[in-house]
């Protein structure tokens, strides 16, 4: 015969429990213990129990300084189906409890001016605004680099900047792209390889064949065909009508390729019409081959064959003259990549697109790491930034802060990792000692717990892993930053 277990010995076993848990709470540190790079925290009773609501931001303050003639509209024609990251999302069934009060207003953010943060030398963009106040006299190209992690994939954050640049000083076109990437690189055109194509990068670690990687760290190559056959691949692109238009315009192709011991085939075809055919010598370097396309096709083929083709570090969409906006992002990346790649293909791609301006924006994939001091971080990032300016004197790099990223807590709330404002204190801290100007999206969103009220929006701006931006975020940060480098112009024009 079973016996049953008295109510009381329950009672009793759930207070021992209890009163475990509660022991533990009064002797554990509030800021945790460090076991070598991680640090545990245990939550308090009153937590477990009766969790107080977190303080979200309030970004009512955007109010502060709004401009509206600062904004140059041009609205998107539609905005894209929302990008997978790869980061856990909630359970999807359970809302997070928001105070009243704590919504984004997106119209308050559109206007709102955070502006950049310099060390000492207030005019450490002034090379690169310089080269934008030149444009109305002079028929080039200036461009921009804009490196970042999965925050900026699928062109967010940067179509937006490239937009509003090109709508005040000229340009068109998406800007360089690889011919192979793990994930969608722009809403505006559709880009699709045919062939097996293999994508080699510094990030994933084992697939090295050297470090020649070039300014979108990353080489597509075919792979070569066992048979003894020619190896053969492709890539079309076409204008998707989702986006801005002007980025959708196809007017000059460039491809860096190169480092291929045989001769090989290639072609470029606008709607299926041949419109260059070229046979290529083998070449021990980076070549650069660059053609005007013409504007009344519907679609256009990249095509190569041969026994041994080439690398392909990049193609870019350009126009002749104005602005070129080039979104690269690294997954998984904390953008500390760059001194793993080869000096002499980066600094040649460089001087050969007219580069103006690097920006950083990293960070968000330090944060899981929590430790007490992030030194390490800054170090490795002011060797990044050093390296990068020993490529080019002449260009203009700034550093963007880490966004707000938040954690479920105890009672369903969502908050702001305890370590944000230290990995961003040490972003700034490098670029400052690199002599670089830093912009702080942490504080430009409304700092301490906006990544909840930015989900919280309607619509959101913010998607459900309380990481990312949603596109429609993306373009509020696009237009912040916009707004931060021409307050920045504006004042170097009233310097002349």
């Amino acid at each position: 015969m079973k016996k049953s277990i008295k109510p009381s010995r329950i009672l009793w076993l759930f207070f021992q429990v209890l009163l475990i848990f509660t022991s533990i709470s009064l002797v554990f540190p509030p800021q945790g213990v460090r076991i070598g790079q991680l640090v545990l925290h245990f939550p308090s009773i009153t937590e477990i129990i009766s969790p107080e609501p977190p303080e979200y931001a309030d970004i009512s303050i955007f109010t502060d300084s709004y401009d509206p003639g600062s904004i140059v509209s041009e609205e998107p024609d539609n905005l894209p189906a929302e990008p997978e990251v790869p980061v856990a999302e909630p359970d999807q069934g359970e809302e997070m409890a928001n105070p009243p009060g704590t919504v984004a207003d997106e119209g308050l953010l559109r206007g709102y001016i955070q502006t950049i943060e310099y060390s000492e030398n207030d005019t450490a963009l002034d090379i690169f605004f310089k080269s934008l106040h030149d444009l109305k006299d002079r028929n080039n190209l200036v461009r921009v680099l804009h490196y970042g992690d999965s925050q900026i994939e699928n062109d967010r954050i940067s179509s937006v900047l490239r937009n509003r640049l090109q709508v005040k000083f000229g340009g068109s076109g998406i800007g360089m792209f690889p011919l192979f990437s793990p994930v969608p690189h722009t809403a505006a055109v559709r880009i699709n390889p045919s062939g097996r194509w293999t994508r080699y990068t510094p990030l994933e670690r084992g697939q090295q064949r050297h470090n020649r990687y070039g300014l979108l760290l990353s080489y597509s190559l075919l792979d070569k065909d066992n048979t003894g056959r020619e190896t053969e691949g492709s890539l079309t692109l076409r204008p998707s009508g989702i986006g801005y238009s002007r980025l959708q315009r196809m007017k000059e192709l460039s491809v860096f390729l190169g480092f291929n011991d045989q001769p090989f085939l290639m072609e470029v075809k606008a709607d299926g019409k041949v419109i260059s055919s070229e046979s290529l010598a083998p070449a021990d370097s980076l070549v650069r081959i660059s053609l005007t396309l013409p504007q009344d096709a519907k679609e256009y083929s990249f095509y190569i064959s041969g026994m041994d083709p080439p690398e392909i570090y990049s193609l870019s969409i350009d126009d002749s003259q104005g602005v070129a906006v080039n979104n690269i992002p690294l997954r998984g990346s904390s953008g500390l990549e760059f001194t793993r790649t080869d000096k002499n293909i980066m600094m040649q791609m460089i001087s050969e697109m007219n580069v103006g301006l690097i920006i950083l924006q990293f960070g968000v994939n330090v944060v899981p790491n929590v430790v007490d001091d992030y030194s390490y971080y800054e170090n490795s990032l002011f060797r990044q930034i050093a390296f990068l300016q020993s490529l080019c004197p002449d260009i203009s790099i700034m550093v963007i802060g880490v966004s707000d990223m938040s954690a479920r807590m105890p009672g369903g709330y969502y908050e702001s990792y305890p370590n944000i404002e230290m990995i961003r204190d040490a972003q700034k801290r490098a670029a400052f000692r690199a002599g670089v100007p830093f912009w702080d999206l942490y504080e430009a969103m409304g700092g301490k717990n906006s990544m909840p009220a930015w989900v919280a929006a309607n619509p959101p701006l913010g998607q459900r892993d309380y990481t990312h931006f949603s596109y429609r975020g993306s373009a509020i940060v696009g237009e912040l930053l916009f707004n931060a480098l021409m307050a920045g112009y504006e004042n170097y024009l009233k310097r002349l």
